[in-house]
């Protein structure tokens, strides 16, 4: 394997394993929002802001090696892997091809998780909202009639009924 090779795939390699720490993280995440454990889902998203500054760095690394490869096969500073592949001999092809597919997986992996747990935050946030409007509702709405014939809303301090002289 050339050196410019190997530097790519260890760089893909390291690009790979941080997504899929994303992945279990966002399945971690997934787990809290389920089981309404909101310390378990600040630790989770406290680490994935973490994970998400490796995979930002890792593009950057990535993107330099890309385009040292690119130079080395004859292509443009930003030729994206596929071209890259299509001109790198076997077995070296294999091996970047079989990272490229593993990466399009992890990626559509960690973009399926993100909107299954964005919509599951919604339904919990959409949740939540409506039981604090039903009980807001339940204390400050209008319990019964008073003697005098006008409705008497329940206060903090009331009971069920309110008695007027």
């Amino acid at each position: 394997m050339a050196t410019g090779t190997v530097e790519l795939v260890d760089i893909l390699d390291a690009r790979g394993a941080s997504m899929e720490e994303m992945v279990r993280l966002l399945e971690e995440e997934r787990q809290a929002i389920i089981s309404f454990d909101t310390e378990r889902l600040q630790v989770a998203a406290a680490r994935k802001v973490h994970v998400a500054a490796l995979m930002e760095e890792l593009d950057g690394t990535c993107r330099v090696a890309l385009a040292r490869a690119g130079e080395r096969h004859g292509l443009a500073d930003n030729a994206t892997l596929s071209p890259i592949i299509a001109r790198t001999p076997q077995p070296d092809r294999a091996e970047l091809a079989a990272i490229q597919v593993k990466l399009g997986s992890l990626a559509s992996d960690i973009r399926r998780m993100l909107d299954d747990n964005r919509r599951l935050l919604e339904s919990s946030l959409t949740t939540i909202g409506r039981s604090l409007s039903f009980f807001q509702s339940r204390f400050k709405v209008a319990e019964t009639y008073g003697g005098s014939g006008q409705m008497v809303e329940r206060g903090a301090n009331a009971g069920l009924l309110r008695r007027e002289i």
